[in-house]
């Protein structure tokens, strides 16, 4: 006996098969029969579910079948791509070449039997070249134009050996090559420019001088004061360091020592510190000159004596008788002599004690120091698997003790007015942090692996349409009364052989109840012309079930 779910496996009077090609007209023959005793607001949601999951489906297909193209090389030049995709063509490796031309994609999996190909090749030589383009000789080259060849093979090589430092990505060198001449007013000193493309913010210290160094040393007659910087944003960060900068790097040298300093008496990790130097930017120059009264000193002495004899007085009678050589004076003159005369001088200069001083500051005096540091508490008692660590708070003797140690470090000067403060403070790494949940275990894993965050994507989107798209359409369905679907009544024949359809007539005339209907009627009418066949259809859906 067939009863009515078993009568909705035939449709439009045409028996099922068995076998595959019998169930799948089953299942069409199913649908349609559910399609017409559907209502248009059930069907519109039923539509709207189906193109949901087809839309999924075809995403997925499109994402599983398509090529994940890796980046080979960018930024190329034409006759560099060009060559890059002829070496991977004659490598039987597919390429994408992007709209720009000047980057070149391969499939993921074979990227690195990409670069081996192109590498094998000679790589990529995009930039200027250096001395190998003097590998082909120039037969009909003038001088100038061997002049000119040099200077730009001069700057390739330059630019290959500036490009392999670690913080430099690439560079560009301009080179202004010396003129001699006759006259001094012709004559023009070698200069260069050099323009840098930085992997970080900046280079290191010392690396802008050696730069410099490089280039002047490569280059006749060029001095490093005549090689000028650039960073490839235009700016000029890499001249010489600014009064800022040296005060940030000893403000940095500073707080390194006292870390260094600190850290073997409170253990690696418990020390901060914040440093904070006042420099004066203004120079000073003064003279001094002082004179001590009480202190004299003998600087020159010049002492003069004059001693004369007795000297004989002109006597007799004056004329010339008396005066002539050889004469001698009558006796009534008696000869008369001089006293003898003796004279001194004495000339000394004295002066008192002077003392000259003439000082001379230059900018950047430290006029003050400020330094702030903070230690964590005491470790009394490690970590174990019962208990967490214990801290406590240091006692003031160990604070004074941290302190004078810092204030050595750091050269502390009462009469300049400098500041050290030593504080005890529980740092946030002491408490012990709460074991991490599932979730976040499974969210720390899905962000170190990018295919799990991919198809967990798709887990989610396809969760999505099944909670907000298929699962109201079939909630909607199942919660409307459909006739064919509660199976109509059903009525056995006088032979008690076939079942005989009784479907009521609708209370309203709706087209599509009306075609179902019809359908109905088609079957009833099938089963009665053809019983023997109708028996073994309802054998055959017995077994299958």
């Amino acid at each position: 006996m067939a009863t009515g779910t078993q009568l909705e496996k035939t449709a439009m009077g045409v028996p099922v098969q068995a076998g595959f090609a019998g169930r799948l007209g089953a299942l069409v023959t199913r649908a349609r029969v559910l399609w017409a005793g559907l209502r248009p607001n059930q069907r519109l949601w039923v539509g709207v579910a189906g193109g949901l999951v087809a839309a999924l489906l075809g995403g997925l297909l499109w994402y599983g079948l398509r090529t994940d193209w890796r980046t080979l090389y960018a930024d190329l030049d034409p006759d560099d791509a060009r060559q890059i995709a002829q070496t991977l063509t004659q490598a039987q490796i597919p390429f994408d070449v992007a709209a720009s031309g000047g980057t070149i994609r391969v499939p993921a999996a074979q990227l690195d039997k990409a670069r081996l190909a192109t590498a094998a090749k000679g790589g990529v030589k995009s930039g200027r070249l250096g001395f190998e383009i003097f590998d082909k000789p120039n037969w009909v080259g003038s001088e100038f134009d061997e002049q000119v060849n040099y200077q730009r093979a001069l700057e390739g090589e330059l630019e290959h050996t500036v490009g392999t430092l670690a913080d430099v990505e690439s560079a560009r060198i301009h080179l202004v090559m010396p003129h001699d001449s006759l006259f001094r007013d012709q004559e023009r000193p070698a200069k260069a420019s050099v323009v840098l493309r930085l992997r970080h913010r900046s280079l290191a210290d010392g690396e802008p001088e050696a730069i410099r160094n490089l280039v002047a040393s490569a280059v006749d007659g060029l001095t490093a004061d005549r090689v000028v910087l650039v960073d490839a944003a235009g700016h000029l960060p890499l001249g010489p360091r600014t009064a800022d900068a040296l005060r940030l790097t000893a403000e940095q040298n500073l707080e390194e020592k006292l870390v260094s300093t600190l850290e073997p008496v409170t253990g690696v990790g418990n020390v901060r510190a914040s440093v904070t130097l006042d420099y004066d930017p203004s120079a000073s120059e003064e003279t001094q000159e002082s004179y001590d009264p009480d202190q004299t000193v003998t600087l020159s002495m010049q002492r003069t004596e004059q001693v004369s004899g007795p000297q004989p007085v002109a006597a007799g009678v004056p004329g010339a008788a008396s005066n002539a050589p050889n004469t001698q004076s009558l006796p009534v003159y008696p000869q008369a002599t001089t006293q003898p005369q003796t004279a001194r001088s004495e000339s000394g200069t004295y002066g008192a004690a002077k003392t000259v001083r003439h000082v001379v500051e230059s900018p950047g005096k430290l006029r003050r120091l400020t330094a702030a540091i903070v230690v964590n508490d005491r470790l009394t008692q490690p970590a174990s698997k019962d208990k967490g660590a214990i801290w406590q708070p240091r006692s003031a003797e160990e604070l004074r003790n941290l302190t004078a140690l810092a204030q050595a470090a750091v050269g502390f000067d009462t009469a300049r007015g400098d500041l050290l403060t030593v504080e005890d403070f529980s740092f946030d790494a002491n408490h012990a942090a709460p074991p991490p949940t599932f979730l976040s275990q499974l969210l720390a894993g899905a962000e170190g692996s990018p295919v799990l965050i991919k198809y967990g994507a798709i887990l989610a989107g396809v969760l999505v349409i099944v909670a907000f798209g298929v699962r109201p359409a079939v909630h909607r369905i199942a919660s409307s009364p459909v006739a064919v679907a509660n199976g109509p009544p059903k009525e056995l024949a006088a032979n008690g052989t076939q079942p005989i359809l009784n479907v009521p007539e609708p209370a309203e005339a709706d087209p599509e109840r009306q075609r179902a209907q019809e359908i109905i009627g088609q079957v009833s009418d099938h089963l009665k012309r053809e019983p023997s066949h109708s028996s073994r259809l309802l054998q055959s859906w017995i077994h299958q079930d």
